[in-house]
C-alpha cells in the first residue's frame, strides 16, 4: 500500500510539473489570442447578466470594453474569433427586436452565449467604430449561431447554425439541432461571405459544433450527436471540406471543443474520460491532446481527480481553448453546469 501511494504521489507531482495551470482572469470567458497584436479578446457579464466584449494585452492588463453603435448594449455580445490581422473581431450579437412567435415566448436567457438562439454573426473593428452583419438569422427560437472557426490565413470561416430549437425530452436534440456552415471570407470594401456550403452529418437532425479548421484548409474539427443521439455521449470528428468524408476520432463519451495546435499536428479537446464525479456534483471534464487522426491520446489536466495538484476536489468543466503557441493556450473553465460561470487560465504543457 505504501508503495502504491508513493507511486501515485510521484506521478501526480510529475504531471503537475509537466502541465502548469495558471489563473489568467476571473469571470472572463471565451478568451481568444491574436499573435500579431499580442492581445486577447474575452467576454464578461454586466450587472444584468448580459455578456460584453473586452480587449486587453496578453497579461490581462489595459482592459478596454468594446462598444459599438451598431448594436445595443442591452443585448448579449460575444467575441468568437480574431481576424488574423488582429484589427477585427467576429462576434455573436443578440437580435434587438422581440417578435411574437407561435409556441414560444422569448426570454433573455435564450440568447445566452452558447445557447445560440436569436443570434447574428458580425464583424467589428477592434475599436468599435465600424461593424458589418455577416449572417442575419431568422428572428425565431429555431435559429441562431454558436461555435465558429477561422482558418489561419483568414480565407475560410465556419460556424454552427441552429435550425431547430432544443427539445429537452430528446437527448439528441436537448441543445437543439445545428448544421455546419463554411464560407469564403472576402475582405474588400464590404466584408462578406461567399460560396457558403452547408454540411449536415448523417443527413439527420443533431447537435454539431465546429471548433477548428486545419492549417491546410482541408479539414474541420467538430463534435456531434449524429451517431450517438445523446448530448452526453459526443464523439469528436473531422470533416474533409473537399470530399465531405467524416472520420470519428474518439469513442469515449462527452468529448468536445477539438482545436488544432498552431503547427497543425495535434488536437486539444475536452472530455469527461476518467474524471471523478465528486459527491453531489455532476460530470466534469479535463483537457486531453491527440494526433489529428485520433491516435496517441494523452491527458493534460487533472482538475477532476481527487487530491491531484490540479484539483480543488469540485466539479470543473474544461472548455474551449485559444493557442498562444504549440504548447500554451488560454482555456475557459466553468464552475457551474449551467450558464457561463467561471474563469480563464493559461495552460502550458510539454510533449
Amino acid at each position: 500500500m505504501k508503495r502504491i501511494l508513493a507511486l501515485f504521489f510521484f506521478s501526480s507531482v510529475l504531471n503537475a510539473q509537466k502541465v502548469t495551470i495558471t489563473l489568467w482572469k476571473d469571470s472572463a470567458m471565451g478568451a481568444i489570442y491574436n499573435v500579431v497584436t499580442k492581445s486577447v479578446a474575452y467576454n464578461k457579464p454586466d450587472k444584468k447578466g448580459n455578456y460584453c466584449i473586452y480587449i486587453s494585452d496578453s497579461l490581462g492588463n489595459n482592459e478596454k470594453k468594446l462598444t459599438c453603435s451598431e448594436w445595443s448594449n442591452e443585448r448579449q455580445q460575444w467575441a468568437e474569433e480574431w481576424h488574423p490581422s488582429g484589427e477585427y473581431l467576429f462576434c455573436y450579437v443578440e437580435k434587438e427586436e422581440y417578435v411574437k412567435e407561435k409556441g414560444h415566448r422569448r426570454k433573455p436567457v435564450d440568447a445566452t452565449p452558447g445557447y445560440g438562439a436569436y443570434t447574428d454573426l458580425w464583424l467589428v473593428k477592434r475599436d468599435g467604430t465600424k461593424a458589418w452583419k455577416l449572417v442575419d438569422t431568422k428572428n425565431n427560437y429555431n435559429c441562431g449561431i454558436i461555435h465558429s472557426a477561422i482558418s489561419a490565413d483568414g480565407s475560410l470561416f465556419a460556424w454552427s447554425e441552429r435550425i431547430k430549437a432544443p427539445k429537452f425530452t430528446d437527448m439528441n436534440l436537448a441543445a437543439g439541432a445545428y448544421v455546419i456552415k463554411l464560407a469564403e471570407f472576402i475582405f474588400d470594401t464590404v466584408p462578406r461571405f461567399e460560396n457558403i456550403k452547408t454540411f449536415q452529418p448523417g443527413s439527420v437532425l443533431a447537435a454539431n459544433e465546429v471548433d477548428g479548421i486545419s492549417q491546410d484548409n482541408n479539414t474541420i474539427s467538430f463534435y456531434s450527436t449524429f451517431e450517438s443521439k445523446n448530448l452526453f455521449a459526443t464523439p469528436i470528428y473531422t470533416l474533409n471540406i473537399k470530399t465531405g468524408e467524416i472520420k470519428k476520432l474518439t469513442t469515449e463519451s462527452f468529448s468536445q471543443a477539438p482545436t488544432f495546435t498552431p503547427d497543425g499536428k495535434k488536437l486539444v479537446y475536452m472530455t469527461g474520460r476518467d474524471c471523478k464525479i465528486f459527491s453531489f456534483e455532476i460530470q466534469g471534464a479535463d483537457w486531453w491532446i491527440m494526433n489529428t487522426d485520433g491516435t496517441n491520446n494523452n491527458r493534460l489536466t487533472y482538475m477532476n481527480v481527487k487530491n491531484h495538484p490540479h484539483s480543488v476536489n469540485h466539479y470543473r468543466l474544461a472548455g474551449c481553448v485559444s493557442f498562444i503557441n504549440d504548447n500554451t493556450f488560454y482555456g475557459g473553465i466553468m464552475v457551474k453546469p449551467l450558464g457561463l460561470v467561471g474563469y480563464t487560465v493559461i495552460v502550458t504543457f510539454t510533449d
